[in-house]
């Protein structure tokens, strides 16, 4: 089911996709604190860490919080977060439309795939993601766009395989 834009056919599948990566590109994918001290947390009376200062990085900047204020923002941190971002943006944008060859969402899926690879292989090895750094709602927002990608591309992969005239 897609609907014609004049010359082009959009499909509402691609639209969700689109929407749902570019949310996912304005959050925070990688939060590292710093500055730790100890909470109780009242209702379940149960103890917790919280951090006096605070970066988050995304594909196109990296933000710093003391005692949660924004301090300072810096875009374009590194050419290999900007190249992640920007590929993360025309594969969202390009699986809008309809191509008339059923491959190509698919080649946007893995044009997707490697950007969030090439994001991590530009931020370095010492991340520790989970002792060190946490990831945040950005970059969940962004596989679960990455996971409607390739439900859209094996979509259309299947699609017009089946005979129309059956004996």
């Amino acid at each position: 089911m897609s609907k014609s834009l004049g010359r082009f056919k959009i499909t509402p599948l691609g639209v969700l996709v689109a929407l749902v990566m570019l949310v996912g590109l304005t959050g925070p994918w990688l939060t590292v604190g710093y500055d730790s001290y100890s909470v109780i947390d009242p209702v379940p009376k149960l103890g917790g860490i919280r951090y006096h200062s605070r970066v988050e990085l995304s594909p196109f900047f990296g933000s710093t919080f003391k005692d949660e204020v924004l301090q300072g923002r810096e875009f374009f941190v590194s050419a290999g977060t900007s190249v992640c971002g920007v590929f993360l943006v025309f594969s969202a944008l390009l699986s809008i439309l309809v191509y008339r060859v059923n491959w190509a969402h698919f080649a946007f899926f893995l044009m997707a795939l490697c950007g969030v690879v090439l994001f991590f292989l530009s931020v370095g090895e010492g991340i520790s993601i989970g002792v060190i750094t946490q990831i945040g709602w950005g970059l969940d927002v962004t596989i679960l766009g990455l996971l409607l990608s390739l439900i859209l591309s094996l979509k259309e992969l299947v699609r017009n395989n089946l005979t129309r005239f059956m004996d």
